[in-house]
């Protein structure tokens, strides 16, 4: 049986970040699989990384998604950044949902609310003091989980690869009550109504702690621009990363893990990922995975 899935588009910064910035200290035993997606028949694509539940990077599969070009613009070395003006000026959100990824909370980064206008002025500012001074920090707010789709339904900002059309968990979102019942909508359930169609947009720098996708889900997400490390951990070897209890799992890889409190991290072995802009990647259903915006 296919698990749901859920979808995330994403834009990162184009600046350039040394030695890709996550300082690994986990052991990493190989890497995605890499493949055209234009050439990948839904068969192939479902026999080979589908069934045995296997991440895999596809390329080929975005040029003509209208976020490919009005979120960015030309830069270096065939890169784009992110078009941040547009953002501010066609998609003014009353509020977006951001996470401050200098700041622990529970287990995730502390979250914050802001428009959008001041998340781009924030970051905006933070790029021009390290650009003029040669040195400082980039900004550590990363926007996440903001129900794009949902927000702006009349833009078509991309186009759902054939491997993914089937998305059993967003089209029984799609169909909830909510939407017809102004009184259902008024009584805000967002863990059972809203959907997960995702746009995130970070800096380099900015990351993901460690975790699974919600409900088992699988998912896919495409880099507008920039590049991102996946580091991915097999369902088979989740039990590594928590605590003797089964109760806490480890928030960073790459910080100073406990071994008194889990005492078998060292043990798990990491796939490792870089994705590059106009990537698509697939999480399977299950597998752990921390990710890290490089440039």
């Amino acid at each position: 049986q296919r698990p749901n899935s859920h979808c995330e588009v994403r834009a990162s910064s184009m600046d350039q970040m040394d030695g890709g910035g996550a300082g690994r200290r986990v052991k990493v035993v190989g890497k995605v699989e890499r493949l055209d997606g234009q050439s990948l028949t839904y068969s192939e694509f479902v026999d080979r990384f589908m069934k045995p539940n296997l991440p895999v990077v596809l390329t080929g599969l975005t040029s003509s998604w209208p976020s490919c070009e009005d979120w960015t613009f030309a830069g270096p070395d065939d890169r784009r950044r992110p078009n941040l003006p547009f953002f501010a000026q066609n998609f003014s959100s009353p509020r977006v949902q951001v996470a401050d990824c200098s700041a622990r909370e529970y287990t995730d980064h502390k979250r914050l609310e802001m428009s959008m206008q001041e998340f781009v002025d924030h970051w905006v500012r933070n790029s021009n003091t390290v650009s003029s001074s040669g040195h400082g920090e980039a900004s550590s707010l990363y926007l996440k989980d903001w129900h794009f789709v949902k927000e702006y339904p009349d833009y078509v900002a991309y186009t759902t690869p054939p491997f993914f059309v089937d998305d059993w968990l967003n089209m029984y979102l799609d169909s909830h009550p909510m939407h017809r019942d102004s009184d259902i909508a008024n009584y805000k359930n967002e863990v059972n109504c809203d959907d997960y169609r995702f746009v995130y947009i970070g800096a380099k720098g900015t990351w993901t702690p460690l975790h699974a996708d919600v409900f088992r889900s699988y998912s896919w997400s495409a880099n507008v621009c920039g590049r991102k490390l996946w580091l991915f951990l097999a369902p088979s070897q989740s039990h590594l990363i928590f605590d003797r209890n089964l109760r806490s799992s480890v928030y960073d890889i790459n910080e100073d893990v406990s071994e008194k409190q889990f005492p078998e991290f060292n043990k798990a072995e990491w796939i490792e990922c870089i994705q590059e802009q106009n990537e698509i990647i697939f999480v399977p259903s299950g597998w752990y995975h921390q990710v890290y915006n490089l440039v």
